[in-house]
């Protein structure tokens, strides 16, 4: 079973994420609405694949990508945004993101994403 981590600073979101996850058979072993959040409980529990939002109010998800894939770089990630700025995906892309998935987006675009991300 593959295990999913997500991070988003919207509980709500993240909530919603999860649920669908769940009912589709995915594990959920972490989440986080922030660096600091995942990283201390990335010391603990190692998920397969990562859902990293790009915008946060006090930080930047692509430098939580770049530090997750130097620190963790067999972890899959998919980046979600709601900005369609290609050169925000080229960025992620460039700094080791597997996919990006853009907001706003129904159960079918993410299930899809993350089967492409997980191989």
């Amino acid at each position: 079973m593959l295990q999913i981590g997500l991070v988003d600073d919207s509980v709500i979101l993240r909530s919603a994420i999860k649920n669908v996850l769940e009912s589709s058979g995915y594990e959920v072993v972490l989440e986080a609405g922030g660096s600091k959040e995942l990283f201390e409980k990335l010391e603990k529990t190692k998920p397969s694949l990562m859902l990293l939002d790009v915008f946060f109010p006090t930080e930047n998800g692509l430098d939580m990508l770049a530090r997750l894939k130097k620190q963790y770089p067999k972890i899959k990630t998919l980046m979600v945004t709601g900005l369609k700025q290609e050169t925000i995906a080229e960025e992620a892309r460039r700094l080791g993101a597997d996919g990006v998935l853009y907001k706003p987006f129904d159960t079918d675009d993410l299930l899809n994403s993350i089967r492409q991300v997980a191989g």
